[in-house]
């Protein structure tokens, strides 16, 4: 088994999920429209967990536009944004991804604090080897050698991933579809985080 499967099935294990993985359709436009392939992982979590966020707080880009974030149509806003704007700032030392040129952000996630999470993508690059680019609101950016399935996992569960981790404290996490009811209370909170909860 490959190290970002492993990190895949850690997800899964961490939150208790257990769903029946969805059809996986719905890449081969958007990789189109970009003209590289996606990380395998990231389209493989998509597959696995259907539209929602990892402890209500980390959201993955998906290939469709009936999703609230659809991957193909924030990356065009983000470049037609940054063409000509001085907000292009933004992103430095990094420019939006272009098909025909070097490297550059493809925006694979975002959570509920302003995070921005991007692939560093690059044709001459394998796609599974691109390294992610995160930062919280105007922080200072963070550039990682790892994978997308480990960057979500850390995130959810590794008190020491600072300054990315929501778990710390350490509290058991979950998955939360948007059909899914949100946890309103202190103790709807507590029940779901619960580090003796069952799957």
């Amino acid at each position: 088994m490959n190290d970002q499967l492993t990190w895949i099935d850690r997800i899964i294990d961490v939150t208790g999920w257990h769903q029946e993985p969805a059809d996986g359709a719905g890449w081969e436009q958007v990789e189109s429209a970009l003209g590289v392939v996606l990380p395998s992982d990231f389209k493989e979590l998509c597959r696995r967990f259907v539209p929602g966020a990892f402890y209500a707080y980390l959201d993955l880009l998906r290939p469709t536009d009936d999703h609230a974030q659809p991957l193909l149509r924030t990356w065009a806003s983000l470049r037609q944004w940054a063409a000509g704007h001085e907000s292009a700032r933004l992103w430095a030392p990094y420019e939006m991804y272009e098909p025909d040129k070097g490297s550059g952000l493809i925006q694979w996630g975002s959570d509920q604090t302003e995070g921005e999470y991007y692939w560093l993508a690059d044709r001459s690059v394998e796609p599974d080897r691109w390294q992610v680019v995160a930062r919280r609101e105007a922080d200072p950016w963070h550039q990682l050698n790892i994978s997308t399935a480990e960057f979500v996992y850390r995130v959810i569960a590794d008190p020491e991933f600072k300054p990315f981790t929501v778990a710390d404290p350490p509290r058991r996490p979950f998955y939360l579809p948007h059909w899914g009811p949100f946890p309103m209370s202190a103790d709807d909170w507590d029940a779901l985080t619960d580090p003796n909860r069952k799957s």
